[in-house]
């Protein structure tokens, strides 16, 4: 490596460790800068190995030249098609996957394509955030209130997700994007780690060693002595390159003219209430575009667009619609999740995953039905136990004739 390419790429460190009760490592990682990703196998014997190596070689030969989230998420996306076709291939087993959580750090920015529950973090001024959501049974409990983190780790479906590669060929990739700044450290594992042990201790250790290397080791060796339950894999990335030291310029504010006081003081007036404005109305639009699923009282699935609950008296349900899908004849798990009323990014990631779970029900394999929202009329906003009366009603006419 030359100096100029050693004074813009970022040290780290990538270990893997097979933990103490497997027998095998299902885990694969890529760290290759500035593309960094682990993938943890699902599938033990049904060779989650394969789908993990697959699905990291697959992005390490299509992910972008630059730094660009979606075109990130398209290479996640050609990994699942991956794992796909080699499982039509007879590479592995039928029933394989992998999760996949995927970096590309550069020029004072990280972007992130995810999928499962292997999760990225941030530690800057010693404080450490999670930037991915899992997508896990456990994980939607906690964000819809009705489980906390202290009982989500001895939760009994705690090792349960909702996505990975290798179960759907239309499969959502989540996308995220961060700045860096010089002196900040990231952090991409899988859960062998973050099920072994609490963030509070992830995040001393990565505070207390500026070694990458020395960190990453203690971040494994943490997780054997609580117990090594699965397969532990690690990527630190310390960001050093000039691009952070510029950004940390950048926000040193400086002095300003005592005779001009009045002005800064209408135009950070002026630009605090842009805020509140911005943040208003961005986050309509993050409700307005989310979707959830539940069970009516006639036992059909309805789908609603928005977010359950209300917020100071504001309800957060902006249209509700039946689906084709009766609640009986889905899987006990398909009911399991239903009954959490999951929610999505969009109507179309909800439809989809719905659609899996109909796939997945032995009652429904003989006639699998096209999941479908069914049209609400000019009205659009249909309550659901309005749609449940419409079909009782609908019922009793057949009834009497």
């Amino acid at each position: 490596m030359s100096k100029k390419q050693a004074k813009r790429s970022a040290p780290f460190a990538a270990v893997t460790h097979v933990g103490i009760v497997r027998a095998l490592n299902e885990d694969s990682l890529l760290a290759l800068p500035p593309l960094y990703a682990v993938a943890d196998g699902l599938g033990g014997h049904q060779s989650g190995d394969v789908a993990s190596q697959i699905a990291v070689n697959t992005l390490r030969d299509t992910a972008p030249k630059q730094l660009d989230p979606v075109a990130l998420a398209r290479a996640v996306q050609a990994a699942n098609h991956a794992v796909i076709a080699g499982i039509k291939k007879g590479a592995g087993r039928e029933g394989m996957g992998t999760t996949m959580t995927a970096a590309m750090i550069k020029d004072g920015k990280a972007v992130f394509a995810q999928v499962g529950d292997s999760r990225a973090y941030l530690l800057r001024n010693r404080s450490l955030s999670q930037v991915t959501e899992d997508h896990s049974v456990v994980a939607a409990m906690m964000r819809s209130g009705h489980l906390t983190a202290a009982e989500a780790r001895s939760h009994p479906q705690r090792s349960v997700i909702t996505r990975a590669l290798g179960s759907d060929p239309n499969l959502n990739v989540d996308t995220y994007e961060i700045p860096v700044l010089r002196g900040d450290r990231l952090l991409i594992c899988t859960d062998g780690l973050t099920s072994m042990i609490e963030d509070a201790q992830i995040e001393e250790i990565l505070t207390g060693s500026l070694d990458p290397n020395r960190a990453a080791e203690q971040l494994i060796q943490a997780a054997l002595d609580a117990g090594g339950n699965d397969n532990i894999s690690v990527i630190v990335v310390d960001v050093t390159e000039a691009q952070g030291a510029d950004a940390v310029a950048a926000y040193k504010q400086k002095k300003k003219p005592r005779s001009k006081l009045w002005l800064w003081a209408i135009f950070w007036a002026a630009l605090v209430a842009g805020a509140f404005a911005g943040v208003y109305f961005a986050t309509m639009h993050y409700i307005e575009n989310r979707a959830y699923l539940s069970i009516g009282d006639s036992g059909i699935v309805y789908i609603h667009q928005g977010m359950p609950g209300t917020f100071l008296d504001f309800d957060l349900t902006f249209q509700t619609n039946p689906t084709t899908v009766e609640f009986d004849l889905l899987s006990p798990d398909a009911q399991a999740t239903l009954n959490l009323e999951p929610q999505f990014q969009s109507k179309e990631e909800a439809l989809a995953e719905l659609q899996v779970m109909v796939d997945r029900s032995p009652l429904y394999r003989d006639n699998l039905p096209v999941v479908e929202a069914l049209e609400a009329g000019e009205d659009d906003d249909v309550d659901a136990s309005e749609a449940d009366d419409a079909e009782q009603d609908t019922h009793a006419q057949g009834d009497n004739p």
